[in-house]
């Protein structure tokens, strides 16, 4: 038999679970800063132990640069970057179209007719001796899919770490409109870190303009040690300016991962370490 306090009890938890579950989710929210602290404030976490003297530089239009909150995708908060206006991007997703007129995010900086709008953070900082990777999480979304995979429009993001490329997919692709929908038309053909977001009836269609985007993606690069290292976060339009492509950054993310001790030669730990490593080296729209 049930008794009467655990009754009240029960039904005290079920009230609290209805409050929660009627309570208004917060909604997704993007602010347009070029305020290179506020930029760096939002993307810095606090695992950056080993690193200092941090600079960031932004090169593109004021308007592509801001700060998100309670994305659809999961980041909860960070820096976004877009080859438009940052702060057209929430909203309800009402058009799908191949004709940049029939666009829900469709703004060219640049001189119309010349190949597409760049927008790129620079952040430069020094690390010591501790830490040996840096590494944090993204998802690169644009207006672009899924009508223009393997076209010529085929906007892309880099994340360049002293020069290097290291944004890739799941299967070490880069991170390209054409390689996440290879066919403009087909959506069994489609990657797997693909996810699309038709008008009106997408995953996150009443919360995101964009069309499409990825899965949320992790950054691992190595690090020059007791050096300045710079990282470019870096997208653009390819093919022509229209339709809008952007990248989230997960705030706090950004963080470094500890240099291993390196074993005493001739021990038994400095010999495994040897051969693994010498085991290692044998194996080696058409558009208005």
């Amino acid at each position: 038999m049930i008794k009467t306090h655990e009754i009240a009890g029960l039904t005290g938890a079920l009230t609290g679970l209805i409050s929660f579950l009627a309570a208004p989710a917060m909604a997704f929210s993007v602010g347009a800063t070029h305020n290179i602290e506020t930029l760096k404030n939002n993307l810095l976490g606090t695992n950056t132990a080993g690193l200092s003297n941090f600079s960031v530089s932004i090169t593109g239009n004021e308007a592509a640069f801001g700060t998100f909150t309670n994305d659809p995708f999961g980041l909860k908060s960070g820096v976004v970057l877009s080859t438009g206006k940052v702060a057209d991007i929430p909203g309800k997703n009402r058009k799908d179209n191949v004709m940049t007129n029939g666009s829900d995010l469709n703004t060219d900086f640049g001189p119309k007719g010349e190949e597409g709008d760049l927008t790129q953070l620079n952040l430069s900082f020094f690390a010591n001796c501790t830490v040996e990777k840096l590494l944090f999480q993204y998802v690169f979304a644009s207006e672009e899919f899924p009508e223009f995979g393997s076209s010529e429009y085929n906007d892309q993001f880099e994340l360049l770490l002293n020069g290097t490329n290291l944004a890739k997919l799941s299967d070490g692709k880069t991170v390209t409109i054409s390689h996440l929908v290879p066919v403009a038309n087909n959506r069994s053909q489609d990657h797997s870190d693909y996810i699309d977001n038709p008008r009106l009836t997408g995953v996150a269609a009443k919360i995101i303009k964009l069309d499409g985007f990825t899965k949320v993606l992790g950054f691992e690069g190595l690090l020059k040690q007791n050096q300045t290292n710079v990282l470019s976060i870096r997208i653009r339009d390819v093919g022509d300016g229209n339709l809008d492509s952007a990248v989230f950054i997960k705030g706090g993310s950004f963080g470094t991962v500890k240099a291993e001790a390196v074993p005493e030669p001739m021990t038994v730990g400095g010999l495994m370490a040897g051969g693994a490593m010498l085991a290692a080296g044998r194996k080696l729209r058409r558009r208005k």
